[in-house]
């Protein structure tokens, strides 16, 4: 193998290869126009691609009047993309011969990889390898390809491949590639079109955030649809957020699938406590991306960005009848869409129109009964400087309601806003023809999607400052082959400003009681056994002991542990957990959530993605019922919000510090009281950290 083939292609040049080839290749290409290959030979050259088309066949001379090469070495010059789809158990001896002829890229369509069991992860982890060692870079495996409309780059085998598909300025980046069809074909009857498509399929090599990096840099490319099973670096994809948002480009996203916890899950309680489905939300919200929650709603999203773009400013919304309002109020407050405050200038100029109570937003005109008045109110509303879009719900109605509509026209045209229009029972001819500068739109969910991704506002990567506190922490304590210990837990907590319960270590019944008697009555004893690390489900805690008496029964029921620790009994009004936990796919996580007997009760923690700003931890620490609880008047210790906020920064000033080093961290319980809050058990686990011993 010559030294060239051996060089790992840098991944930007993979991509450009991969998306603007100046040449491809299709490997195995037969008679048979069914087969993979074959048809995406065909589409190649149905969908106007300049550049060679190289059909490699070891049985065929040529093909539709194209010569075809018996292998890759035979290529007449060295080609950018090359297209597989051959049985798993062939694909290693044909991708070496790619790299030996000196192909960058490979997009690997067969099946029978990581999504078959064992056996093909094997064969996946196999072709990983392989790519490492020979130098090319592997799109797949398990995939449909790629589209590029600028260059008429078709290289797939869905039904959406054989298209000239209108070309346009959204890209889809895909987990699958079977859903193409569907999303280009949404995309298109709404009136978008498409800049590139990449089906990323199992990612042995090339993932879905090195998609979005080319995306990024598409001069084509104004907004990006995701469709993802996971992704493999949250902190890399809040990055690409941020500078999505720089470049002025949106972004919008739909999560499917739920995965599994990692190790920590087993051994860290607020681990188990998160949902995969929260986590993403919470780091979606902090790259202020938008989800949305079907397909339709992700395509309806991508049409109206790639029509208006991002926008600041409020929703003002119109409805024919008072249930539509409501229905829109709904609807937005789900998905978090800020409706428009009226200024004082605009509730002065709607005053004189009110009918029953007052004109609100949603604003429902059929209050007015069809008066005329009620045609003045669209105008009002639109010239409001806090309305950005304007959304109207509305029913086909007779002549002598076109005003309604002739008004809502009116104020698109006097302000320049977008006029989107839902009209869940269609409209007459005659309405669709007044709305023919409007989007118009048949389900209200998928709209309002649509709306939310328009309102979203790009969020940048949370600046970190110094927290003054010095960090004299020994990483070596993370390097520690075993669960750590509660004390050196505790310990290491506390140098990170986290209050923690005065804990004494002690080896023998006289030494607890002196602890005790120091610590002042009445006090915990726990035994401390080595590689356990949840000591009460082993009987391993005694609480309440109030005298030298009752503690010594319980070092005895303990079975006199070579080493405990005592603890003093903390007064609280409630417990709390906090912690940190490792997702495989996003990083550290920050959690916080009811603990004991209120754990199961109220659901999934909040959680936060690390790094995150003290203001977010506060936004979304009030609208939870465990804020709520610390805020409300019957709640007697005002600092206790503020505490739990300063434990979490404190949590995030440790990850920060650990960074790899980290799995997880479990305080259970806090105790929130007058003291504030106290962590009074703990559990830190390192990366990666063996399994508790029983």
């Amino acid at each position: 193998m010559n030294q060239r083939a051996a060089e790992r292609v840098p991944a930007a040049a993979a991509l450009r290869a991969l998306l603007m080839p100046r040449s491809v290749a299709v490997l195995g290409v037969s008679e048979d126009r069914t087969k993979h290959n074959r048809i995406v030979f065909d589409n190649l050259r149905r969908a106007g691609f300049a550049g060679p088309v190289y059909p490699i066949s070891r049985r065929l001379r040529a093909i539709d009047g194209v010569v075809c090469y018996p292998s890759p070495a035979a290529l007449p010059e060295p080609v950018d993309l090359v297209f597989l789809a051959i049985p798993a158990a062939a694909t290693p001896a044909a991708l070496t011969e790619c790299a030996e002829a000196g192909i960058k890229v490979a997009i690997i369509g067969s099946a029978g990889y990581a999504e078959s069991g064992p056996e093909g992860a094997a064969r996946q982890e196999d072709l990983r390898a392989l790519g490492e060692r020979h130098g090319i870079r592997i799109v797949g495996p398990n995939c449909n390809g790629v589209y590029n409309t600028a260059i008429g780059l078709s290289v797939g085998f869905n039904t959406a491949h054989a298209r000239r598909l209108r070309r346009g300025d959204v890209a889809i980046l895909s987990h699958s590639g079977a859903l193409f069809d569907a999303m280009v074909g949404r995309l298109e009857a709404l009136g978008a079109g498409l800049s590139i498509f990449v089906s990323a399929g199992n990612e042995v090599d090339l993932d879905l955030l090195d998609y979005l990096d080319f995306a990024l840099d598409d001069a084509a490319t104004r907004v990006v649809a995701l469709l993802l099973d996971g992704l493999a670096d949250g902190d890399r994809f809040r990055r690409l957020a941020e500078r999505a948002g720089r470049l002025g480009k949106a972004l919008v996203a739909l999560k499917v699938g739920v995965s599994e916890e990692g190790e920590a899950a087993a051994v860290a309680h607020s681990s188990r406590m998160v949902a995969s489905a929260g986590a993403y939300r919470s780091l979606f919200e902090a790259s202020g991306v938008p989800l949305v929650g079907s397909l339709e709603g992700l395509m309806t999203a991508a049409s109206l960005l790639s029509f208006y773009g991002q926008i600041e400013g409020g929703l003002a919304a119109f409805s024919t009848s008072g249930v539509g309002a409501a229905l829109i109020a709904d609807l937005a407050a789900a998905r978090g869409i800020p409706l428009t405050r009226f200024s004082a200038a605009t509730a002065t100029a709607l005053a004189p129109h009110r009918r029953f109570s007052r004109v609100g937003n949603p604003a429902d005109l059929g209050a007015f009964g069809g008066a005329s008045a009620a045609f003045d109110v669209p105008a009002i509303i639109a010239a409001d400087p806090d309305a950005a879009v304007l959304v109207a719900l509305m029913h086909s109605v007779n002549e002598w309601q076109l005003g309604y509509a002739e008004a809502l026209v009116e104020a698109q045209r006097a302000t320049g806003k977008p006029l989107i229009v839902v009209a869940p029972g269609g409209l007459s001819e005659v309405e669709r023809r007044l709305y023919a500068d409007a989007r118009v739109f048949d389900d209200t969910a998928t709209t309002l999607d649509g709306v939310e991704a328009m309102l979203a506002s790009p969020r940048p990567y949370p600046p970190i400052a110094d927290s003054g506190i010095p960090v004299d922490a020994d990483p070596a304590v993370l390097r520690l082959d075993r669960v750590l210990t509660e004390p050196e837990s505790l310990d290491l907590l506390a140098r990170f400003g986290i209050p923690v319960v005065p804990t004494r270590v002690c080896g023998s019944r006289e030494a607890a009681v002196a602890a005790a008697e120091s610590l002042g009555w009445p006090v915990v004893l726990k035994a401390v056994v080595e590689g356990v690390a949840h000591k009460s489900d082993l009987g391993l805690v005694k609480l309440g002991l109030a005298d030298a008496a009752a503690l010594h029964r319980a070092y005895d029921e303990l079975g006199a542990p070579a080493q405990a620790i005592v603890q003093p009994m903390m007064p609280g009004r409630l417990e709390a957990i906090v912690g940190l936990t490792r997702l495989p796919d996003l990083g550290l996580m920050l959690v916080a959530g009811f603990g004991g007997v209120y754990a199961e009760a109220f659901g999934a923690p909040l959680t936060w993605p690390v790094p995150t700003m003290r203001d977010d931890i506060l936004k979304k620490l009030a609208a939870d019922p465990l804020g709520r609880v610390l805020t409300s008047s019957r709640w007697l210790d005002a600092g206790a919000r503020e505490a739990v906020v300063q434990v979490l920064l404190g949590l995030q000033r440790m990850a920060l510090w650990a960074g790899e080093r980290l799995e997880a961290v479990d305080i259970n319980p806090l105790i929130l009281g007058p003291a504030g809050a106290v962590a009074v058990d703990a559990l830190v686990l390192r990366r990666v950290s063996p399994r508790a011993v029983p």
